[in-house]
């Protein structure tokens, strides 16, 4: 008996306690956000401590300040001060300041919607309690893994754009945006240029971890309502069979067609909470991407003809690492926006799929309604102006690629070497 008793002791948790749960996708993402003074995670230092509240709220109103304000005023007032720079510098440094300047409306944006992103983990909660079968869990808990891991890829691709834009400033012995810093004139000494330097790659840090966490947030959710999605569709295909998983070979009894009656309303009542959860996270992806949306064309239009007119070896390697990253901001969620709309389109054809044979009139009555409703198109838009798919942004890279074509046809190029 005191074996047995030890035994038990040692034995782990129960499973259910130990079920994937699809708000664990956010908690690289939230770490960001921590870390970035927008909000404190339940169980951390400010949620336990008022002390620390309080320090966490005057950290987070220093870091507001710097990227609301003070980082978008050293790029614009840089170039007040370009007399010494070339063109190469001042494409670098223009392409990184529409970005910067850029980003303190989205991240005003994201900040005053924080809560709903936290609102949508009750309808994701609610979701996951329908999940029962290994299969189901075993795809939240890769989806969780793969949305964890692509924030530190977001975080790593801009990290290393601003790594090797620090690296060709000292190769060219050029600081890497010339930005405008008071009591540091670069051009003076080794030592102020390498001070610089330093600096201006510690705020294209810090300027990156912002950019990522705000460009790489709408992708995750996106696919984690995708991935529900599918977990819907698989349980809508079994409608009409029996516990078990076989198929009852004939037409069910009356207690069998309560049953999957009972279940048709559940799968039912799953559709309405994902279309609450789109709810939930379409006004705020709406928003930011609306905003990148605007200034993408001209960003990647300044840096093609930076690449193939202006720029040296060094520089175009930059620049073709920063094209990639401004490609992250807005490609993937409009990847994403595609595929949830396909997805859609799947779960309508997984009705059809069903044992709808032999059920009851009940039954084939509600099938019909969720049919309908099924049909209805997930689109996206951002601020009701531009629908947020893949055909959107090859239509701004497509515009991005004209506007380079028109200055590479004045032969800017020809005339600005001409002139110096």
């Amino acid at each position: 008996m005191a074996e047995t008793g030890r035994r038990s002791k040692l034995m782990p948790k129960p499973e259910a306690e130990e079920l994937p749960e699809s708000r664990r996708a956010f908690r690289n993402l939230f770490n960001c956000f921590y870390a970035l003074g927008m909000q404190a995670p339940d169980g951390s230092l400010p949620t336990r401590s008022i002390t620390w509240r309080r320090i966490y709220y005057c950290f987070s109103a220093v870091m507001y300040l710097w990227q609301l304000l003070l980082v978008p005023t050293c790029f614009v007032i840089s170039y007040r001060y370009m007399g010494g720079m070339e063109i190469t510098q001042v494409l670098t440094s223009l392409q990184v300041a529409i970005d910067a300047v850029i980003l303190p409306a989205k991240i005003v944006a994201l900040a005053w919607n924080l809560h709903l992103l936290r609102r949508a983990e009750h309808h994701l909660a609610q979701l996951d309690g329908r999940c029962k079968k290994p299969e189901e869990f075993q795809v939240i808990l890769d989806g969780v893994r793969f949305c964890n891991r692509l924030v530190w890829f977001y975080q790593l691709s801009y990290g290393f754009y601003s790594f090797s834009t620090f690296v060709c400033a000292f190769l060219l012995r050029q600081p890497p945006y010339a930005l405008y810093l008071p009591g540091l004139d670069w051009q003076r000494s080794q030592m102020q240029f390498c001070v610089q330097a330093w600096i201006e790659f510690f705020i294209m840090n810090w300027t990156c971890l912002h950019q990522a966490s705000d460009d790489v947030y709408a992708v995750i959710y996106l696919y984690v309502v995708r991935l529900h999605v599918r977990l819907l569709a698989m349980r809508v295909r079994r409608l009409g069979e029996n516990a078990s998983g076989d198929d009852p070979g004939g037409y069910p009894d009356e207690r069998r067609q309560e049953e999957h009656c009972q279940e048709l309303q559940r799968c039912i009542v799953d559709h309405q909470t994902l279309l609450k959860l789109l709810d939930c996270i379409g006004p705020v992806i709406s928003r930011t991407i609306f905003v990148q949306f605007l200034i993408t064309a001209a960003i990647m239009g300044t840096t093609m003809i930076n690449i193939f007119i202006f720029a040296n070896t060094n520089t175009k390697i930059a620049s073709i690492i920063y094209l990639s990253a401004v490609t992250l901001q807005t490609a993937p969620c409009c990847y994403q926006a595609t595929s949830l709309k396909l997805d859609n389109e799947e779960l309508a054809l997984a009705i059809f799929q069903c044992r709808w044979l032999g059920q009851s009139a009940r039954f084939r009555k509600m099938l019909l309604y969720y049919l309908h409703r099924a049909q209805q198109p997930i689109a996206l838009t951002a601020m009701k102006l531009f629908p947020i798919n893949l055909a959107t942004y090859f239509s701004i890279a497509k515009f991005s690629f004209s506007l380079y074509t028109l200055i590479k046809g004045m032969n800017l190029g020809e005339r600005f070497t001409r002139t110096n």
